[in-house]
């Protein structure tokens, strides 16, 4: 068994699903599930509405939902092909999901207010369209597709917009619903994004989501492989919208991809390969526009080079608070005083280095830094640096290519550096720079890890 995972911008439009459709018929000996996302600019309609709901703008609320309801059926119609009884069923069932869209934004008119739990009713729908559409889309084109709710298969917690899975729950749902459809020859088609609680309530797993329910799923039935189809040839030694000539890495490692993901590579979101590392499942990253192409695969040993640069992410939108004291000195207990804030006011940090008297940290800055830096001043001088990004330098081992370092100094001649940070693990080297400076110095570094070799003195 396989997964196959389409994204919104490979199911946007009619021929797109049709050319997703081919992948899976093509892939139909495999035995695959396909969970797919919403269509591009379903979910930003969705929330959109609920807003306008709130507002008590019926009018824009009903334009938003008819234009969504509209899309949904005019991919429909140009998929048809004469299976009039096809296109029939599914309009029964896109009115059924518009009516309950109604149903929910009436409630949120009625309270004046979007709860988390209400949010997340609204924002599942999107996957819930596209599921139907793609399992009906399948059968209009003689494929054996069969339509599964998401919820009777991912059991989560009750975080409401960023839910974790209850894998054990997860796992007994899964295979009692999706193993018989595939006894039968059928290919169970879900929307990904979505789970519900113990007790029935709708839960969505977060930005990215789609991923990581194609990820859940596939550890739940123990799946030999997870495909993610999206609009790219795989993981790449670069964003290529900054380095048009980066290359695509053909094999990587989870500990490597995880990274990339956690410092800004969109390929994968971060939490994508949890369930497939705990495993051992590949995933192959795969390009609905180039289906030749063979992607990039993602495994627990990536490939057979011991050390070495794979690619280089840019996290933006960061902050540099630096922390100073002279109470450090020689002091024991100081840095988990500090430490203690950022736990009690629920901020992580991505990078950290020390001195003597000094911690500096890197943190999102949508975090309230006005809240940090009073919490902080009782023990530290504190200064906030905005407009920061992390470049990371990820690979193997960086540490035992002593030209690794040297090059990228060299290429961050005359641009001013924040921070820098090597780990002994040697999986990560970045280096925090004003966001003026990344595209320049992420085209520098590539340039000298990954383009023609510079000399270095």
């Amino acid at each position: 068994m396989i997964i196959i995972k389409f994204g919104g911008t490979s199911v946007g439009d009619a021929d797109r699903v049709a050319n997703a459709i081919d992948i899976v018929a093509e892939r139909q000996g495999r035995q695959p599930i396909v969970v797919v996302s919403a269509l591009a600019g379903v979910t930003n309609d969705l929330v959109a509405a609920s807003e306008a709901a709130r507002e008590s703008d019926i009018e824009r609320v009903n334009s938003i939902i008819a234009k969504v309801r509209q899309r949904h059926e005019d991919v429909a119609m140009r998929l048809v092909q004469q299976k009039y009884d096809f296109f029939e069923s599914f309009i029964k069932q896109l009115d059924r999901q518009i009516e309950q869209i109604h149903t929910i934004l009436k409630g949120i008119a009625l309270l004046g207010e979007i709860t988390p739990r209400a949010k997340d009713k609204v924002s599942a729908i999107g996957e819930k369209l596209s599921s139907v559409l793609f399992a009906y889309s399948m059968m209009m084109r003689a494929v054996p597709g069969e339509h599964v709710d998401s919820e009777e298969v991912v059991i989560t917690d009750d975080r409401f917009g960023e839910a974790s899975p209850l894998m054990e729950e997860t796992r007994t749902a899964a295979q009692r619903v999706l193993l018989p459809l595939i006894e039968r020859k059928l290919i169970p088609v879900m929307g990904g994004f979505i789970g519900r609680t113990r007790d029935g309530a709708t839960t969505t797993l977060g930005r990215g989501g789609s991923d990581y329910s194609a990820a859940i799923v596939g550890a739940a039935i123990g799946a030999e492989e997870i495909q993610i189809w999206t609009d790219v040839d795989g993981m790449m030694t670069c964003d290529p919208r900054l380095i048009p000539g980066a290359r695509v890495i053909d094999r990587i490692s989870y500990v490597e991809a995880a990274e990339l993901a956690w410092f800004g590579a969109k390929v994968l979101h971060p939490k994508t390969i949890a369930p497939a590392v705990a495993q051992k499942i590949p995933v192959r990253v795969l390009n609905t526009h180039n289906v030749a192409s063979p992607g990039t695969l993602v495994t627990e040993q990536g490939d057979d080079r011991d050390h070495g640069p794979r690619a280089i992410a840019l996290k933006r939108n960061i902050s540099v608070v630096q922390m100073t004291s002279s109470q450090m000195l020689g002091a024991h207990g100081f840095l988990a005083r500090l430490f203690a804030v950022f736990e009690e006011l629920e901020i992580s940090v991505d990078l950290i280095t020390t001195s003597e008297v000094s911690v500096s940290v890197t943190i999102d800055e949508k975090h309230d830094m006005d809240e940090l830096v009073e919490e902080l001043r009782p023990i530290a001088e504190v200064e906030v640096l905005d407009g920061q990004c992390i470049i990371a330098v990820v690979g193997r081992h960086l540490m035992k290519d002593a030209e690794v370092g040297a090059r990228v100094f060299h290429a961050m001649r005359g641009i001013e550096m924040s921070m820098f940070s090597l780990g002994t693990s040697g999986l990560n080297l970045s280096i925090v720079v004003d966001d003026a400076d990344a595209d320049r110095a992420v085209r520098a570094v590539h340039q000298a890890l990954f383009e023609v070799p510079v000399e270095v003195a």
